[in-house]
């Protein structure tokens, strides 16, 4: 109010800012629970952020500024209207769509060329029904708001539990999108999508009260969710957003343990948020490019110390979780549980002590983090040794060596003095120049986890993978990123994956993949340890040495013989890392 109040004409044919409080005051003061719902809905604080970062940089954008200001209108509108009052106040309208937080989307008779545009109606309450105005008529709405009419589409709610007054609204129909577009669009789910996602939250969090009642409690938070479109398996598509704080965007999950990942995962995220809305942890970077960036376990793409700090705490408490799971679930959900415990505790102990050493966390970021190391540290040695747990422990080494080669740059010069040395005496060891700190740089890769996808479809459905490796070509349905080479390495042909990982390698432009599946089939097969080696801690140096002795030699190298050789190499006094 205090940014809008002074712009003369910001709200345009709508009434000015201040009618609009005062409206909202009057709703507060006849129901305050009902203001502070709307007020706390995710969505109004994306929008809230939105709007002020229009005022405050007169940023052009699709929605006209006096609309997007006009959303304060159709709140103070709802709010009148769930008090109680008569009245009568115009809100925006796009095309012919009203949309009423909490309620539900009204659909006006409209011109069929104005279906795009922004225009102004009418809501009106009399007498305890709600009435829409627009240009080209009047739809009265039903008298049970929760009950679906003619152009009306009611806010769905579905409950966490049975017989429980905990329950989220289900956004499919809202314009303030958590995810961006396309994948965020609004699109009214059929009524059997809706009774699927309802069961799914309700077994969800039932497993949640029972095997992690902390979260459980937490959900509170929760306040809505945004459905999005169906993804891979395994590879849930969720977001949340530090603006809308209780707010998820996801793609419906395969299964009931998976969904509770889900949502304990994205209420971690919106706890922190909230916690550092209030005290921030670490001191923004100057400029963008001075941001130390990491290696993040959970993501394609490096990432700044924020990204890091909600990454770490979010899948301690999923780690968390699946170990939780492992002794409830039974069969192939157990070991598919130990794995992800596994993962994710191996991850996190190993990045977060770098994490640590970040000059730009308060002093209250440090404590916070050293207090999560202890917790993951304390956890991780209650991990067991089985083959799930070994597994999980692969996986993460092979995901290091994938992210370390799409995103890790050597130094130039002892590229070339290593390529000149090979083609000079491949049979003398190669010295190493200890660099301590590479070069990080985003490259675009994604779906670095391909082969980790693989070994959970063959925990949880032996028969699925061996199905994936009968169905003809070189692609893998179902897992982006995966390639023929990594399906035939996760049904055991070692050998034949081997074949495979060097034909990719030496053509035009192989995977990142590629060089750590290599290793990962060497090690398999028991062939080449000094290889393993190079291709597990500097998969980066191995691959950039064989793309400059191709061009020197104007034929590329035997990758396995070339891994070797720096598997051997003399790293000097320094070590290497």
């Amino acid at each position: 109010m205090d940014t809008l109040s002074p712009l003369a004409g910001v709200t345009g044919r709508l009434p000015a800012a201040q009618r609009a409080w005062d409206l909202l005051a009057a709703a507060q003061r006849e129901n305050p629970a009902v203001v502070e719902e709307l007020l706390l809905l995710p969505e109004t604080g994306l929008w809230l952020t939105r709007l002020l970062t229009r005022l405050r940089s007169s940023r052009c954008a699709d929605i006209p500024l006096w609309a997007e200001a006009g959303h304060l209108h159709t709140l103070a509108a709802v709010a009148a209207a769930r008090a109680g009052f008569t009245f009568s106040f115009p809100v925006p309208v796009h095309g012919d769509r009203v949309w009423l937080p909490t309620l539900g989307l009204a659909r006006l008779p409209s011109a069929h060329r104005q279906r795009s545009m922004w225009t102004v109606a009418e809501v009106r309450a009399v007498s305890g029904r709600l009435s829409v105005i627009g240009r080209y008529g009047c739809l009265r709405l039903p008298a049970v708001l929760e009950r679906p009419a003619r152009d009306w589409l009611p806010q769905r709610w579905p409950a966490l539990a049975a017989g429980d007054a905990r329950r989220i609204a289900l956004d499919d129909l809202g314009h303030h999108r958590i995810a961006p577009l396309p994948d965020g669009a609004a699109e009214r789910l059929s009524q059997s999508a809706y009774d699927s996602w309802s069961r799914l939250l309700r077994d969800a969090y039932g497993l949640l009260t029972a095997v992690d009642p902390p979260t459980a409690d937490a959900a509170v938070l929760l306040r809505s969710l945004q459905p999005m479109r169906a993804h891979e398996r395994f590879r849930v598509r969720s977001v949340t957003s530090g603006h809308g704080v209780g707010g998820l965007a996801s793609s419906m999950p395969d299964s009931v343990p998976l969904c509770a990942a889900t949502l304990v995962h994205e209420l971690q995220h919106s706890k922190l948020s909230a916690l550092m809305h209030l005290y921030p942890l670490h001191e923004p970077a100057p400029v963008a490019s001075q941001q130390r960036l990491y290696y993040a376990p959970w993501r394609d793409d490096p990432r700044p110390l924020g990204g890091m700090l909600q990454g770490a705490y979010a899948f301690t408490a999923v780690a968390r979780f699946w170990r939780a799971c492992a002794v409830r679930l039974t069969g192939h959900g157990s070991g598919l549980a130990r794995f992800e415990s596994a993962l994710w505790f191996g991850q996190l102990v190993r990045v977060v002590p770098d994490m640590a050493t970040d000059p730009a966390l308060t002093a209250l970021g440090r404590n916070a983090l050293q207090d999560l190391l202890g917790a993951i540290v304390r956890l991780h040695k209650r991990t067991g040794e089985g083959p799930e747990e070994m597994m999980a422990d692969r996986m993460a080494a092979d995901h290091r060596a994938t992210w370390r080669l799409a995103h890790v740059r050597p130094h130039p010069g002892d590229v070339g003095r290593l390529a000149a040395a090979w083609c000079a005496a491949p049979k003398r060891p190669p010295l190493l120049s200890p660099r301590p700190h590479p070069e990080i740089r985003e490259s675009g890769a994604r779906h670095l986890d391909a082969r980790a996808m693989l070994v959970r479809v063959g925990l949880a459905d032996p028969a699925a993978l061996d199905k994936m490796r009968d169905s003809p070509g070189d692609q893998v349905p179902g897992i982006a990123g995966a390639a023929r080479a990594d399906l035939l390495w996760a049904c055991g042909e070692f050998s034949a994956a081997r074949r495979l990982y060097v034909r990719e390698i030496n053509s035009e432009s192989p995977r990142p993949g590629s060089w750590a599946g290599l290793g990962l089939a060497l090690a398999d097969a028991g062939c080449a340890p000094e290889g393993v080696r190079a291709l597990t801690t500097v998969p980066e140096l191995v691959a950039a040495v064989h793309r400059a002795v191709w061009h020197i030699s104007g034929r590329p190298p035997d990758p396995v013989a070339l891994a070797r050789w720096l598997g051997q190499g003399d790293a000097g006094p320094c070590g290497t890392r």
